[in-house]
């Protein structure tokens, strides 16, 4: 009997140190206790606000995996990252293909940024090749370049400055930096962040100067505003994690102590080994009583799920996003800067279409529009979800 209550307290004790510890820790915090828990819907009943944009232009765009939203301005990458294309309320303006190694050259793009203020375009080589290419825009002449280390991705801060997501060569840590747009020198730290985010949140394209929100990937995920000026705090919006899914704590960071290797060698075991850990997180949008984003587990990349938490942790959870008559989910490509989500679809209609007479108002009319557009180019589809 002694041995039992002493265990009932030692478990009692265990459960209010853990607890403690979430709500000294983290902020905004609840749990997605059950990530596959979700209700599959068609587009239609839940999206709004919908517009389809046909991409125009004078030759074929085709292998697009990327697209950036600033107002009428929509940047699509394509050819295997070797183009990227630049529309105007749905018209081609210009297409950057610099295939080479000489000055203003790149072997492929692995990201890039518009300045809309500056009129400039930044362009970052493939992973490991930290210099970055600026060019004037529209007309896409070559300025400059320079080292901007190598980080996963980047985003325009303000009209001088960048914000770069890197490990630093000095001390080895994994962090979002604020960056000089002029020639590459870190100027601050903006927030830290974990390996996980690192290697599997790469994505900066729902990070404006109107929508500053970054995500943060780990054990817990962290949702945050970056402040305008460098040097102030974050504000943490939301943090989650996905229950039995998530990733394991120890790998959320790897300081200058430790040997990197084997704990990337443990990580990459685990995830081929628990298919079901959620890693894949982007699209986040926060608005007014809100936050929203879509994830994915890592053993089912085609299984897409948007979630909603609201500010009183109220959620909603939808999967599925097939539009009437259509073979696959409509699911977010990209977010603009007033947080709209954006959806590129791309292939021959007879494939992404099947043999259902019923269409919806909206199907019929991505359908036909697909259908007219020349050399089978892409469509975008701009919605909100209810």
């Amino acid at each position: 009997m002694k041995f039992l209550k002493l265990f009932v307290c030692m478990t009692a004790i265990a459960m209010l140190f853990t607890e403690c510890k979430k709500t000294a820790s983290f902020e905004n915090y609840i749990s997605i206790a059950d990530p596959d828990d979700r209700e599959e819907v068609a587009f239609e009943d839940v999206a709004t606000d919908i517009s389809i944009v046909p991409l125009i232009s004078d030759e074929p765009i085709g292998g697009c995996n990327k697209v950036k939203c600033y107002g009428s301005i929509v940047l699509v990458r394509a050819d295997q990252d070797q183009s990227l294309f630049i529309f105007e309320d749905g018209k081609q303006i210009a297409h950057l293909c610099k295939v080479g190694r000489g000055r203003g050259e790149y072997t492929r793009i692995g990201d890039f940024v518009y300045s809309p203020k500056n009129n400039i375009l930044y362009i970052k080589g493939s992973a490991g090749i930290n210099t970055v290419l600026v060019y004037s825009f529209p007309d896409l002449q070559f300025l400059r370049s320079f080292d901007g280390g190598d980080f996963t991705a980047f985003a325009e801060h303000d009209d001088s400055t960048l914000i770069c997501r890197m490990t630093n060569e000095e001390d080895q840590k994994f962090a979002d930096y604020f960056v000089s747009a002029k020639n590459g020198e870190k100027l601050a730290i903006a927030k830290e962040v974990g390996i996980t985010s690192l290697m599997f949140n790469t994505d900066m394209n729902y990070y404006t100067p109107q929508h500053r929100i970054l995500l943060e990937t780990g054990s817990v995920n962290t949702i945050s505003e970056v402040p305008a000026r460098i040097g102030d705090k974050e504000r943490i919006i939301r943090q989650f994690d996905f229950g039995d899914n998530s990733v394991p704590v120890r790998f959320d960071s790897i300081n200058y102590q430790d040997d990197p290797e084997p704990l990337l060698s443990d990580f990459i075991n685990y995830i081929i080994t628990n298919r079901d850990v959620v890693l894949n997180k982007n699209q986040a949008v926060a608005d007014k009583g809100s936050v929203s984003f879509w994830y994915k587990s890592i053993g089912s990349p085609q299984d897409v799920t948007y979630c909603r938490i609201n500010d009183n942790d109220e959620m909603v959870r939808y999967c599925g996003f097939k539009a009437s008559g259509t073979k696959t989910g409509l699911f977010a490509t990209g977010v603009t800067e007033k947080g709209q989500y954006v959806t590129l679809v791309e292939g021959l209609p007879e494939t992404l279409f099947d043999e259902s007479d019923e269409r919806s108002e909206f199907s019929a009319k991505l359908e036909n529009t697909m259908k007219a557009q020349a050399f089978n180019n892409p469509v975008l589809v701009f919605y909100n979800i209810k």
